[in-house]
């Protein structure tokens, strides 16, 4: 009898993942019972300010790599909020040349597009 619940709890154990369910909250569900504990477990970046994301931004001294994914976040939720617009002339700068390749292709591409929309309104 011993050897029978031994050998129950190793099959037990070596069922696939894939066999084992798991049940997840819907999102209506999720957000009712984050109000309901007072906490908004739903919102992200778009609870910060237009000011601290520019800010955050144009500092675009030190290339910890804490600071540096700190501003391609920030500069990716700008262009999701359609605000690249409001950044300094000379932030976009450091992000068009991006030296060291800190921030990658698509946040280069943004600001030499946002520099040639500047430039193309100046020369009008």
């Amino acid at each position: 009898m011993a050897w029978d619940t031994i050998g129950e709890k190793k099959a037990e154990a070596k069922k696939p993942a894939g066999s084992r369910i798991v049940e997840t909250r819907s999102e209506t569900a999720g957000s009712e019972s984050a109000r309901q504990g007072g906490k908004d477990l739903r919102s992200g970046m778009e609870l910060l300010e237009p000011d601290f994301l520019l800010s955050v931004v144009e500092n675009t001294t030190g290339i910890d790599p804490n600071d540096v994914a700190m501003r391609r976040l920030t500069f990716d939720e700008l262009l999701r909020r359609k605000q690249q617009d409001h950044i300094d002339s000379k932030a976009l700068t450091v992000y068009a040349v991006n030296e060291g390749s800190l921030y990658g292709k698509t946040i280069q591409c943004e600001a030499i597009k946002e520099l040639t929309k500047r430039t193309a309104q100046q020369s009008s």
